[in-house]
């Protein structure tokens, strides 16, 4: 273990001193890449919000709604927007030893920033380097980088079964729609964790399955015309590697705060419907955290980054439909106070504080991009 630890130290050293080497036409590749990505990020924004919406909503009873907010819905927006931040971070910083509070919650505004504006797995790399930085070993921090995006999609599948249970202690009656979304939910998580301990298991069977996924998910990706993602194979094999260690001592954990950190947005986008006018018999909140977990799952596939005008333009449709269109112009505010939030703030929040964390060397995320890959390749060999 000590042998490879070090093989994984000395290839990380050299892949940064030939990266470096090349840091001023990486830099200006990074640059140019961002330009690009900002260009991308306005231009949807603008086809969504002038194009899009203006064909369902009525723009002046949005701004009349957000017009409504008072000082001190304003301040509870904050408060829990701030403590969705902080709950986001959670399962990094229980699944990775080591890690701090506010390394966890800067390296996960950070990476959610940087993904936003340059294209690629860039988050990954970001929170990677990051974790190096701050001396967490190349094992573990891989290992919890996979584990918290694994867990990170498992939540949302547990959501429609929450919104059930909250049914059915309140004593309403579930729709057969959110029955029909818990019990695929259930069925698709249980599949996933028997394959889970499957991998655990078998090494031939973590690399058969690793070459599978990679061969769908470039066939899914090649659909909508996006660089397949690669190195699933590898990933599958790494996560069994580390898998059976950290499942008994933090799995359980780590997945509960993914839960709670799914949770802790629901309650921003139902204060945020609340402060606009939308009350609880309008819109039920099982049918809020119902529709959070379908626009989680729309999300899944990278049509744009962030799943900016995907995921705006199905709440306004989901939630419109549920609540009627006489709520539309009020709904709309709301998630657009939801989105904000989630999505716009973060991005140059979490530059400035990668900036800060990275120093002198933020310029090199494009190296830090290679960087990771090959420091993984080396770990992983």
């Amino acid at each position: 273990m000590a042998k490879e630890r070090a093989a994984e130290e000395r290839a990380a050293e050299a892949t940064a001193a030939g990266g470096r080497s090349n840091s001023n036409a990486g830099g200006g590749q990074s640059r140019r890449s961002i330009l690009i990505r900002l260009g991308l990020l306005v231009g949807i924004m603008a086809v969504v919000f002038v194009v899009i919406l203006p064909q369902v909503v009525d723009y002046g009873a949005l701004l009349a709604a957000l017009s409504t907010l008072t000082a001190g819905q304003v301040a509870a927006l904050i408060a829990a927007t701030g403590l969705a931040y902080v709950a986001n971070a959670a399962p990094s910083r229980i699944l990775i030893p080591g890690l701090s509070w506010p390394h966890a919650i800067g390296a996960d505004l950070a990476g959610r920033a940087v993904v936003s504006t340059i294209p690629g797995p860039t988050d990954i790399a970001t929170r990677y380097v990051l974790y190096r930085q701050w001396s967490i070993p190349a094992d573990a921090a891989t290992a919890g980088i996979l584990f918290n995006a694994f867990f990170e999609t498992l939540s949302d599948l547990v959501l429609p079964l929450i919104a059930t249970l909250g049914i059915l202690v309140a004593g309403h009656a579930v729709r057969p729609t959110v029955i029909a979304l818990s019990i695929i939910g259930v069925a698709v998580l249980a599949v996933v964790l028997a394959l889970l301990v499957a991998i655990v298991r078998s090494e031939s069977l973590a690399r058969r399955l690793g070459r599978v996924l990679e061969r769908i998910a470039g066939r899914l990706w090649n659909l909508i015309r996006r660089p397949s993602p690669k190195g699933i194979a590898r990933a599958v094999t790494q996560i069994r590697g580390r898998a059976q260690e950290m499942l008994s001592r933090r799995g359980a954990a780590g997945f509960a705060a993914a839960v709670l950190a799914r949770l802790a947005w629901f309650v921003v986008l139902q204060l945020a419907l609340w402060s606009v006018g939308v009350s609880s018999d309008a819109l039920a909140p099982s049918a809020v955290l119902t529709t959070m977990a379908i626009v989680a799952l729309l999300g899944l596939v990278p049509i744009t980054p962030g799943a900016v005008g995907v995921s705006e333009v199905a709440y306004v449709g989901l939630l419109s439909t549920l609540a009627g269109d006489a709520m539309t112009g009020a709904i709309t505010a709301a998630i657009v106070i939801f989105r904000t939030a989630q999505w716009l703030i973060p991005i140059p929040l979490g530059w400035i504080l990668f900036v800060l964390m990275r120093g002198s060397r933020w310029r090199e995320i494009q190296e830090d991009v290679d960087l990771a890959d090959q420091a993984e390749a080396a770990a992983a060999s």
